[in-house]
């Protein structure tokens, strides 16, 4: 329920001599930046939980290899590997789905501070695992957190931020999950598979204690009825040289604008909901059809099958690219734009997997080419790994956020979730079957062409909303839809 007009009113005017002063302090002052860095570490103690996610995600490619050692408690068969790997997806699936419920109840700070418990018993489970179930039902658990995580993080990150820096943190996201990627296989090289569930679940202790120390999202606060604690929400992450009353009057008044009650069917399928919900769903869809999370999670077995000689050493490479290129595509994304850099990507990850499964092709008839050539699959994945991280890693998760309006944010960027992790899935678990039937260069020519549709969608299809404030954004598809209703009209005249 939004708050009372009077009340705002009220609270308005007896700020107005205390915004007037801070107007006419300069923003440049440096006292004044605290409240910058305030928004920065609100975001850092958010972007801490996709950290853990990329912990899960990551945990199965070097757990599964400490698997295979004598002493390992549980020796999983090919079959479980597979399992182990894809059936945290499915997790995520169901998390995905709970949290779009969860982000409008609690908030995005309840959501993300009440999912630490789950993603600890969950990690408990695999550390304590002595049967393949236990490791299943950690995987599960822990998946579902991180399905929570992908639908929480990326809207409080896009409603604490300004535009100018909405791009960076917004895109940040994916950098700390292929931080956390990073991390837990650099600690796999050094831990059995047992002790890696520990430091991936102090990372979840760490989260929890940082976010009692940030605010709600503004918007989410006035959408509630908490003016006065949005207002305080403002002041923290943007300082008190900001008209905080100003700010959340404005979000108010884009709040009242938008129907009230419970989101209906029908409501979800007006264009102005329905545009943005498709164009999200294509961008999770080209992100995982692509084929990042079946490379990603068996990055080692490729870089053996394909003849290199340290497989683990390559995957700690790749890893390491993974995290500097979305860190150069965090700070690009609010130059060079959303779409630039979605080309970009897609025309790279088609040329570097071409690369890889013509590679792997010729070396089927002639096993000389991998003792010549043994460097081609580690350049062609560190290209398609940088691709990747300019692009459909990091932009799906932002512009999923972007282009949603907050009634419908929490149920699409939810949808959107299950329908990326679906696909994780199918891509993670099919990837083994692939290469059985149609080998590893079937798989690598199939994802490339996948990546050379997703450039075709990118272009004709995505808005651009490079440096544009979210209301600004909602304005392109209700002008499409005014458009519509103008030209379906004109046909009814003629």
């Amino acid at each position: 329920m939004l708050l009372n007009l009077n009340a705002r009113e009220s609270f308005t005017m007896d700020q107005e001599l205390k915004s007037k002063t801070m107007q006419a302090n300069s923003p440049s002052d440096p006292k004044n930046k605290n409240g910058f860095r305030k928004m920065y570490l609100a975001a850092v103690a958010a972007l801490s939980f996709a950290i853990a996610a990329g912990m899960v995600c990551g945990y199965s490619a070097s757990a599964t290899a400490d698997m295979k050692r004598k002493s390992s408690p549980v020796r999983p068969n090919l079959e479980e590997t597979a399992w182990i790997g894809s059936i945290m997806a499915l997790g995520a699936v169901l998390g995905g789905i709970v949290a779009s419920w969860l982000c409008n109840k609690l908030g995005r700070k309840g959501t993300l501070m009440i999912s630490s418990i789950p993603f600890i018993i969950g990690w408990l489970f695999i550390a304590y695992a002595d049967k393949v179930v236990y490791i299943y039902l950690g995987r599960f658990i822990t998946g579902s957190c991180v399905g929570i995580v992908c639908v929480t993080t990326p809207p409080y990150l896009i409603e604490i931020s300004t535009p100018e820096v909405r791009g960076l943190l917004g895109s940040s996201f994916q950098l700390f999950i292929v931080g956390g990627v990073l991390i837990v296989n650099g600690l796999g090289a050094k831990l059995s598979w047992e002790w890696l569930a520990i430091p991936s679940s102090a990372l979840v202790i760490f989260a929890m204690v940082a976010m009692l120390f940030v605010p709600e999202s503004p918007r989410w606060l006035i959408g509630k009825g908490g003016y006065q604690e949005a207002v305080s929400a403002v002041k923290f992450l943007q300082g008190d040289f900001v008209d905080a009353s100003a700010e959340c009057v404005a979000i108010d008044e884009d709040l009242r604008n938008q129907p009230k009650g419970s989101i209906s069917l029908k409501e979800l399928l007006k264009p102005d909901a329905l545009i943005p919900a498709l164009l999200a769903f294509g961008l999770v869809f080209f992100q995982q059809t692509t084929g990042s999370n079946a490379i990603l999670f068996y990055t080692v077995d490729i870089f053996a099958a394909a003849g290199s000689e340290d497989a683990n050493m390559s995957t700690i490479i790749i890893d390491t690219v993974l995290v500097v290129a979305t860190a150069i595509s965090s700070g690009l994304m609010d130059k060079a734009g959303r779409k630039t850099l979605l080309i970009i990507s897609g025309v790279g990850m088609a040329v570097s997997l071409f690369a890889l499964g013509t590679y792997d092709e010729i070396s089927e008839s002639n096993p000389a080419v991998k003792t010549d050539y043994n460097w081609i699959p580690l350049a062609s994945l560190v290209i398609y790994i940088t691709a990747f991280s300019l692009g459909f890693g990091p932009i799906p998760w932002l512009m999923m956020a972007e282009m949603t309006p907050l009634r419908t944010r929490g149920v699409i960027c939810g949808a959107a979730t299950a329908v990326c992790w679906t696909f994780v899935f199918i891509i993670t678990k099919t990837f083994q079957s692939l290469e059985v039937s149609i080998h590893d260069y079937g798989a690598y020519f199939v994802y490339a062409g996948f990546s050379v549709l997703s450039v075709f969608f990118t272009i004709f299809f995505l808005p651009e909303t490079k440096g544009k404030q979210v209301e600004e954004i909602q304005q392109i598809f209700l002008n499409y839809c005014n458009r519509k209703k103008s030209s379906e009209k004109y046909d009814e005249m003629s």
